[in-house]
């Protein structure tokens, strides 16, 4: 577990799979910046019983509110498919109630962190679409450097979104 002052970051256990679910079936909660995918339960059991939402090139800890031990939340990494010898980090505080708390960026410092200390990666982007001040105000709070615009690059909701490019590379981070 990765604790920090407000979230704990940890592997899904299987008695999380229908707090998850029921996080994944309620679309309106996912903000104007989330994917739309939804999963079916089984899809979702089949998932973890396969590879625990961890194998070779993505994983995912749920956030859990240390207050009320609630799980509010999830990050995740994934490779990237190209040339490019680099992770793109993922997440979202799907309880509504937990957001501007900190628990966000918190989340991010501490997996870019353990990120960093458990593979050999030299490098961790984010991808934000312009429009999503709160998402780029984490990011920047999390210290990574926004590096450029991808115009274009994001289709979501009927439209394509220009993509703000933020990074940090195992030398921008101070020592744990």
């Amino acid at each position: 577990m990765l604790k920090g002052k407000v979230v704990t970051l940890r592997p899904v256990e299987e008695e999380d799979l229908p707090v998850l679910y029921e996080y994944i079936l309620d679309i309106e909660n996912r903000g104007e910046f989330y994917p739309r995918h939804i999963q079916t339960l089984t899809e979702l059991r089949k998932e973890f019983h396969e590879h625990g939402f961890w194998k070779d090139d993505f994983g995912l800890f749920v956030l859990v509110d240390n207050d009320s031990q609630k799980i509010i939340g999830t990050i995740f990494w994934f490779k990237i498919k190209s040339y490019l010898t680099e992770l793109e980090l993922g997440y979202i505080m799907y309880d509504s109630t937990s957001r501007s708390r900190g628990g966000t960026t918190e989340a991010v410092k501490l997996f870019t962190r353990y990120l960093f200390d458990t593979m050999q990666i030299n490098r961790i982007r984010l991808c934000i679409a312009t429009e999503n001040r709160p998402s780029r105000r984490v990011a920047e709070k999390s210290g990574y450097k926004h590096e450029g615009t991808q115009r274009g690059a994001w289709w979501n909701l009927g439209r394509f979104y220009d993509m703000e490019l933020y990074a940090v590379t195992r030398d921008d981070l101070s020592p744990a």
